[in-house]
């Protein structure tokens, strides 16, 4: 008898623990969703359309689709920082004072620095060199082409290996508001060209300044941006991204948004 309730006893025991420790896993994972942050803080470099900083804080096309299609698919709300330089982001993603940016070339160094880069690249620009009407170049077929030209570009700013040439000189501003910067050098003068990794940053701000340029596209391929994280950021951010950014840009959902918004604006 003594022997039988021993037995109840233990195998009730064993029982109360197997239980307990299969309501535990859901409780973990669920855990682990919940230490999430609500909100998270996303660095970001200029570049319009795409990206804009002005007095009423940052926006653009680029920001307005990730708040409307990829942070709801991850469940969180994106606090936008204001746009700074690409190396002043590099150093907040580096230290984790951001998580996260939606567009940065993958390189080398950045990926030595502990840098994350998640998923593929969604989001893909097209490099040109922009020049005054009368200036005598008009196709751009080789290095060869640019050599002898100062043209303006921004410091630590990812470059295609066609820009890299020795025979190009580039002059790097270290500057958030690069863009204009450089299209001002190149009205006065102060360089022959400039380059930019998309073809409509320099239209924006023709039509935005009224200031006549020659865009000469690039004969190499674009640059591919990818999402990266700070070296601090949680796995399960990286994974939630992953997976709502390869839904959010399926089916050609980010090219028809794109089309419609510039076709809309006029670009």
């Amino acid at each position: 008898m003594g022997v039988g309730l021993n037995a109840i006893r233990y195998g009730s025991m064993a029982a109360a623990l197997v239980l307990a420790l299969a309501g535990a896993r859901p409780a973990q994972a669920a855990g682990a969703d919940k230490a999430l942050p609500e909100s998270i803080n996303v660095g970001i470099f200029s570049v319009a359309p795409f990206v804009i900083g002005d007095a009423t804080g940052p926006h653009g096309l680029l920001i307005e689709f990730f708040d409307k299609e990829v942070a709801p698919r991850m469940g969180v709300r994106f606090n936008w920082t204001m746009p700074t330089t690409v190396a002043r982001l590099e150093q907040n993603l580096i230290q984790g004072s951001v998580s996260f940016t939606p567009i940065l070339a993958r390189t080398p160094a950045r990926e030595a620095s502990r840098i994350v880069f998640a998923g593929d690249a969604y989001v893909r620009f097209e490099p040109c060199v922009v020049v005054l009407p009368d200036y005598p170049v008009n196709a751009i077929n080789t290095p060869a082409d640019l050599a002898g030209m100062s043209i303006g570009w921004v410091k630590s700013g990812a470059l295609p290996e066609f820009m890299r040439d020795p025979s190009i000189k580039l002059d790097l501003l270290a500057s958030v508001d690069w863009e204009k910067a450089n299209l001002d050098k190149l009205r006065f003068g102060r360089i022959q060209g400039a380059y930019f990794s998309d073809q409509f940053t320099p239209r924006f701000y023709a039509l935005q300044t009224g200031i006549r340029l020659k865009v000469l596209m690039l004969p190499t391929p674009g640059a591919q941006l990818y999402g990266a994280f700070s070296p601090e950021a949680p796995a399960l951010l990286v994974e939630r991204y992953q997976s709502a950014a390869r839904a959010a840009f399926a089916n050609g959902r980010w090219e028809a948004f794109l089309n419609k918004a510039l076709n809309v604006h006029g670009h």
